[in-house]
């Protein structure tokens, strides 16, 4: 068990359903509790956990505990990563999706996830990094359909339904697949393909929810996995969503998979693009693989992703 002397707490007030003030008054009884220093800061503006995580160093803190979305988590991710510090992040999820809590095990019930915080092992994970944002990811960025789904998916929507707002949203955009021209480099090769979905990802398995995207994906390999869905009706989209869900990732032309340190996906016409669930904007995409770049608390009994059916 880790012993922390100063804990940065950074809290966003507007994530989820949570109330801003109990989980604070929570998070300041048990660390009063494990007789550590702390400071609670809540953000007011996009950027505001980015910069804090990356001045904890400087400041003398020994972990960094995020309670928002995963939006603010990465955020506070990509600040440690920038200083290259060995602080390590924990997080108490509070958004809609909270899907990287629930890749690498954390409890989605805000009391557990703070026990965890203090009980928990620090273990590293690959990410990826678009040099042309500055941009960090855990899961997963993409271009074409699954971003598509994300950017119709309205706040509102994901207030009410949390993650199945992106089933009612991917179902509506099934009817409106079309198959792009696609130019990958991938490490330096060249691929010219049809597709409606490229996925650049990170961790691939899910277990919480159901989520496997490919076989024996997973953040601790130092490569990231690209996953190419090409149907161009319904019926085979349908397909191959049942191949997914039944982890039957073989026997299908339109959906392949490659491993890759860097990937450029350039697309006729532009696609929509999404980095860890959030609307980034359209094509050309370049991603590259930062292994062991973050340093995150899971269980004690974490244990990378299992073998999966292929």
């Amino acid at each position: 068990m880790a012993s922390y002397r100063r804990v940065l707490v950074i809290i966003n007030p507007a994530s989820g359903r949570h109330d801003a003030a109990q989980t604070r008054q929570m998070i300041e009884e048990r660390c009063q509790q494990e007789q550590v220093a702390y400071e609670v800061r809540e953000t007011q503006d996009a950027g505001d956990a980015l910069k804090w995580a990356q001045q904890a160093h400087d400041e003398g803190f020994e972990l960094v505990l995020v309670a928002g979305g995963d939006g603010t988590i990465m955020e506070a991710m990509s600040g440690l990563i920038k200083d290259g510090s060995e602080i390590p992040l924990a997080q108490i999820p509070q958004g809609t999706a909270n899907l990287l809590a629930r890749a690498i095990q954390v409890p989605t019930n805000s009391k557990q996830a703070l026990e965890l915080a203090f009980a928990g092992k620090a273990e590293r994970f690959d990410v990826g990094y678009l040099p042309n944002e500055d941009r960090y990811f855990a899961l997963v960025a993409g271009a074409g359909y699954d971003a598509r789904l994300i950017a119709d998916a309205s706040r509102e929507l994901k207030n009410v339904l949390g993650f199945a707002a992106y089933i009612v949203t991917g179902v509506k955009n099934l009817f409106t697949l079309r198959p792009a021209r696609i130019t990958l480099e991938i490490d330096g090769q060249e691929r010219k393909l049809r597709a409606h979905t490229i996925m650049v990802v990170n961790v691939g398995q899910i277990d919480s929810v159901g989520i496997a995207l490919g076989p024996n994906i997973q953040p601790h390999d130092g490569k990231l996995d690209l996953v190419i869905v090409s149907s161009a009706t319904v019926l085979g989209a349908l397909r191959i969503a049942f191949q997914i869900l039944t982890r039957q990732f073989t026997g299908n032309n339109n959906l392949r998979y490659f491993s890759a340190s860097k990937v450029k996906i350039t697309t006729r016409p532009a696609l929509p693009t999404q980095i860890d669930g959030e609307e980034l904007g359209t094509t050309p995409l370049y991603v590259e693989a930062v292994p062991q770049g973050a340093l995150l608390i899971v269980p004690q009994d974490y244990q990378p992703v299992k073998e999966t059916v292929t």
